[in-house]
């Protein structure tokens, strides 16, 4: 992504669209479900315990961390922390003033677990304790593994608990996880919320889904005892415990309560309720994309569609130019977006050319008006789909609708705050090699008035339950024809 210094709702991060502590990288996934769906690559692609998002393997020209099993000594260890606590603190923007006193405690903490050898996973996590001071879901750490070794039981966090998403040995879809290893869900949900830099709770459970798979996350907190991972649910009044061997392969393709993103944008039509759904998995402006949003609008005039839903619910961020793309087909005249604050570092002076290497640039909202692309512009209602899974830029379009009334958010609360940090710089530590990224912005919402907010919540909630995952019943879209409908009878009714 190119910095657009000019504009104040700038461009997130494309490296960040779906950023955790230990998100896992691979071309080869158990299912489809997107940037940050929680699949879990096959053991046969390197891996990367990643933080961005997208499906790619890492090719052989990439430079590679060591395998887990090499130890890495003090003095590496010191080199990489020093390097890890000086960028942190010279980039991020919540560290213009310095450290806390609360957050040097927790570094001194971190340098004092570094006087023996450890493990690459192990120093891993040790680094990790002070990428997470900044509970920011742009900035973290990742890292390259080979041979890793998977829970092969597919898993998602609804309304009700951790729920299996479908039927593995004695457990059966729609089970709720009570305990993995022995420890209850709500003490390792804990755990988790100190290993992953996120914003809010929506974003630590659609990770944690994710990590609570990973032999190496598994690991670190305990739950794993002669390479079986013990599971208990609860079905109805019973508690069943069934222990599982970890797996290098996942073979089965498994269900996903919100829509594949295998490919970046689509769209259908429900004639029958005059609405058509435009699915965005991923914000990309292309030209192809423009192209696509262009068709849509065509056939929504020749349609004659009063109902146009946005699903942004598998959407893990990237180009928010695609927002003003949409709305230029709308009857959107202009729309408040995004303030920022940029800080300025010698880093950002080397990455992006900036013109100062130290200080800071405030960028206040502005009224943004809509080039309008189209002789007849969309009249109709407009809806944004959302889940936890939402997050980044897509975040961004759904708190730009709501917050300049331009629609009706229908879902689930999104996976970061509606002001939060992004637009990252990436680095590598010098002595393992372990990758990391730093936000060097704060975006501040279209209606700051709002804040503090710890996530866009929905105007209508609708809410995947394991009710859902057994009927294979997709909540958001349901909620949304009801919608559709009550607005048409309703339209009926008074003519």
């Amino acid at each position: 992504m190119k910095a657009k210094w000019t504009k104040a709702a700038l461009l997130l991060s494309v490296a960040a669209v779906a950023a955790a502590a230990l998100y896992i990288k691979s071309a080869a996934f158990g299912d489809e479900g997107g940037q940050a769906s929680g699949a879990l690559p096959a053991a046969s692609a390197r891996t990367r315990l990643a933080t961005d998002g997208s499906q790619a393997t890492q090719g052989s020209s990439a430079p590679a961390s060591a395998a887990p099993e090499k130890l890495i000594n003090p003095e590496q260890m010191q080199q990489d922390l020093d390097f890890l606590v000086k960028t942190i603190g010279e980039v991020h923007p919540s560290l213009i003033n310095g450290w806390s006193s609360e957050q040097k405690q927790v570094i001194e903490s971190a340098y004092s677990k570094i006087r023996k050898p450890q493990s690459d996973a192990e120093f891993y996590f040790i680094a990790n304790e002070i990428v997470s001071l900044m509970h920011d879901g742009h900035t973290n750490l990742y890292w390259e593994l080979e041979n890793l070794r998977f829970l092969d039981l597919p898993l998602f966090w609804a309304r009700d608990g951790l729920v299996v998403k479908d039927n593995r040995g004695n457990l059966h879809t729609g089970d709720i996880v009570t305990a993995i290893g022995g420890r209850s869900i709500d003490d390792l949900e804990q755990e988790l919320a100190a290993i992953i830099p996120a914003e809010n709770n929506q974003w630590i459970r659609v990770q944690g889904t994710t990590l609570l798979r990973v032999e190496a996350l598994l690991r670190h907190l305990g739950l794993v005892s002669n390479n079986r991972v013990a599971i208990t649910v609860k079905r109805g009044t019973a508690s069943i415990t069934e222990a599982f061997t970890l797996t290098d392969k996942l073979t089965h393709k498994e269900y996903n309560p919100y829509p594949e993103n295998d490919v970046p944008f689509s769209y259908t039509f429900e004639d029958n309720l005059s609405l058509g759904i435009f699915q965005l998995n991923t914000c990309e402006n292309t030209r192809k994309y423009q192209v696509t949003v262009q068709q849509f609008f065509d056939e929504v005039k020749a349609r004659g569609i009063q109902h146009v839903a946005v699903d942004l619910r598998s959407n893990g961020g990237g180009d928010s130019s695609v927002i003003e793309e949409f709305l230029s087909y709308t009857d959107v005249e202009s729309y408040y977006g995004y303030g920022s604050l940029m800080r300025y570092s010698p880093e950002l002076q080397q990455a992006r050319g900036a013109e100062q290497n130290s200080g800071y640039a405030v960028n206040e909202r502005t009224l943004n008006p809509v080039l309008m692309k189209t002789l007849y512009p969309y009249k109709g209602k407009l809806y944004l789909l959302t889940s936890a899974h939402t997050f980044s830029s897509a975040n961004m379009f759904a708190v730009i609708v709501q917050d300049n009334g331009l629609g009706r958010i229908i879902g689930e609360a999104t996976g970061n705050q509606p002001s939060s940090y992004g637009d990252i710089l990436t680095f590598q530590l010098p002595a393992s090699g372990i990758h990391f990224q730093v936000s060097f912005k704060k975006f501040t919402r279209s209606s700051p008035e709002r804040d503090p907010a710890d996530s866009l919540q929905p105007d209508i909630e609708a809410y995947t339950t394991a009710k859902d995952i057994i009927k294979r019943r997709d909540a958001q879209l349901e909620k949304l024809r009801e919608i559709v409908r009550a607005g048409l009878k309703m339209n009926s009714s008074g003519n």
